[in-house]
């Protein structure tokens, strides 16, 4: 009988973690969270010689991100967005019109791995860190490719827990033309880890703006009950070229913005 006892207790255990969910007060900067929740959102632009990250929230991969920033030349410009959002299910339904009883992860990894659905996704461009008002395609194609030196696109594979997951995609950049990025995913519990790394040049026109590797886009979403908190992160290694701040800066942040109103209609 202690012996099963004990089986029910550990059982149980298990069960529990693996159903973890998580409060955002715990996870956020004590600095942003009524702001946070007062706002939904917390958006900031680093300043040159400002590295660190700033909200990125404390979760089991927060050690990873830290470690996993991309390395800046001092003679080039160095750029990192953060986004902090947190999301009622109740709302993200509403966006997506979504008749699902409930949003969990799993719902969450599918759409991170969905990257055909993000082939027409529209943007609002950026003039003197001011929206113009005109809205434009961002991704006139987008794909999961087979491996890192193809152009062919294969069937999403967005099925069953992500965790060590490695892809490959191509997108048809509005702005930087045909990049293709290599994704890695980490997965457990309620906690979701995703990078875009770029693996191709990327260019403004004819120049060479963001070398090979030297771009990475985070993902990192927590389950929060009746809340999911997204944290977005564009983590930058730019060629320092005149006008490039501007440009970098308006065309990062509105890549931001698209990915984050993308999101919430997929649901």
């Amino acid at each position: 009988m202690k012996k099963i006892i004990c089986g029910i207790c550990a059982f149980g255990l298990a069960a529990a973690v693996m159903a973890q969910v998580f409060s955002a007060k715990t996870l956020v900067n004590p600095k942003y969270y009524d702001e946070l929740v007062k706002n939904g959102s917390v958006k900031i632009i680093h300043e040159e010689g400002k590295d660190e990250m700033m909200i990125l929230p404390q979760t089991d991969y927060t050690s990873a991100i830290k470690a996993n920033r991309i390395k800046k030349g001092e003679k080039n410009f160095p750029f990192v967005f953060e986004g902090l959002f947190l999301l009622k299910k109740d709302f993200l339904k509403a966006q997506s019109n979504s008749k699902d009883t409930d949003i969990n992860i799993e719902d969450v990894s599918r759409i991170f791995r969905s990257i055909s659905k993000m082939e027409g996704m529209k943007y609002y461009s950026f003039k003197k860190g001011k929206p113009t008002g005109k809205e434009k395609v961002l991704y006139k194609k987008a794909y999961t490719i087979s491996g890192p030196n193809s152009k062919e696109p294969v069937a999403d594979k967005n099925t069953g827990n992500a965790d060590g997951q490695v892809l490959y995609c191509l997108q048809d950049d509005s702005s930087f033309g045909v990049c293709r990025y290599r994704l890695d995913y980490k997965q457990k519990n309620n906690l979701i880890y995703a990078t875009f790394t770029s693996t191709d040049d990327m260019g403004l026109g004819p120049i060479t703006a963001i070398e090979a590797g030297n771009l990475r886009i985070n993902v990192l979403v927590a389950d929060c009950g009746d809340s999911l908190l997204l944290w977005l992160s564009t983590d930058a290694n730019c060629k320092k070229l005149i006008g490039i701040k501007d440009q970098v800066t308006e065309s990062m942040t509105a890549r931001m913005e698209a990915v984050y109103k993308w999101f919430i209609k997929q649901f």
